[in-house]
């Protein structure tokens, strides 16, 4: 069982590598959703210095918020506003704006169609479209806007690329430093899987990323394609109810197993400690079904990256890797 750590500006001091490295992490993962060229130059230089080889994990085909003129950043029922794309030739509105990744998204996009930004319940209905990338949007439940988080269209699978420019130049600077392992982010199919693998070659490891219902309902050719598959719940929980993660989760485990593909799982795993020294019962049991599911490791995003107790999140994840061993060796203690 192994222990993914994201790197974030929690993380990327030398110290707390090391320390990380020492309390069981085994993948050191920098998520281009939040990077740039400038940053990943800066993140490789850090994390190498400290013996360490980093895995990179795809933009991957999702909108995301890429700027916004708002007055307030926090949206009422009923305001109106322009959402463009990038691609769209700038003007001035009369309305605020806010600027959307993924121009291919445009066309797939129509009238009616609800826009759910990011977790925090904000959703735009699409009143009607203007021009190419320009839409007029009405908000229907009101919510904030923050740079940078994913958008989705109530309902719908897009068809979007699924290496960004941005991807492509990373994966080649990543190969180009010893990176072994990319996550590729919204892998929905094997044509797409086989993309990624394309371009990271055969001897980088592939993992998929499992975040949409189509992955869910290709996964027994993403399994029998991919070196490895992660499952990130909280992008899944956009396409898949809230409820009905945990059976989804343990049904991918299941098919992952009986083809032989190592399977992680990501998101909420030790949410608690973000602020909390210690964790919660319901964290603990968590990761104790996933452990007798056979999951091959678990992942420590946001807890390792913006998180207040990075060292002690690993290191509790690690030791609850150790009691569970011992519980399936029949030599657990339960005054321990």
């Amino acid at each position: 069982m192994s222990i993914t750590v994201t790197i974030g500006p929690s993380s990327i001091k030398k110290d707390v590598l090391i320390n990380l490295k020492k309390a069981g992490a085994k993948r050191f993962r920098i998520n281009l959703s939040h990077s740039n060229k400038d940053s990943l130059v800066d993140y490789f230089n850090i994390i190498q210095s400290c013996g360490i080889s980093p895995s990179i994990d795809t933009q991957g085909a999702q909108i995301r918020i890429k700027e916004f003129s708002l007055i307030n950043s926090y949206l009422r029922e009923g305001q109106l506003l322009d959402i463009i794309f990038e691609n769209f030739e700038f003007k001035c509105f009369s309305e605020e704006y806010i600027k959307l990744s993924c121009k291919e998204a445009f066309y797939q996009i129509s009238k009616d169609d609800i826009l759910k930004l990011d977790f925090n319940g904000l959703a735009i209905r699409i009143l009607s479209s203007e021009k190419n990338f320009h839409f007029k949007g009405k908000v229907i439940s009101e919510g904030k806007v923050l740079l940078n988080k994913a958008v989705d269209v109530s309902g719908k699978s897009l068809s979007l690329p699924i290496l960004t420019d941005f991807d492509e130049y990373a994966i080649d600077y990543a190969l180009n430093r010893g990176t072994k392992t990319v996550f590729a982010s919204f892998v929905s199919n094997l044509e797409q899987a086989k993309i990624v693998k394309d371009k990271i070659g055969k001897d980088c490891i592939l993992v998929s990323k499992i975040e949409t219902s189509l992955g869910v309902k290709n996964i027994n050719d993403i399994t029998n394609f991919s070196d490895e598959i992660l499952i990130d719940r909280g992008d899944l929980s956009r396409e898949t109810s809230i409820t009905g993660i945990p059976i989804v989760t343990s049904r991918i485990i299941k098919k992952a197993n009986q083809n032989n593909c190592p399977v992680h799982v990501a998101t909420n795993i030790l949410d608690s400690m973000m602020n909390n020294p210690i964790p919660s019962r319901a964290e603990v049991s968590d990761i104790f079904n996933l452990l007798k599911d056979n999951v091959a490791g678990l992942v420590l995003a946001a807890e390792v990256a913006i998180g207040n107790n990075p060292v002690s999140s690993t290191a509790l994840l690690s030791y609850l890797f150790c009691v569970y061993k011992k519980y399936n060796e029949k030599s657990f203690d339960l005054i321990e």
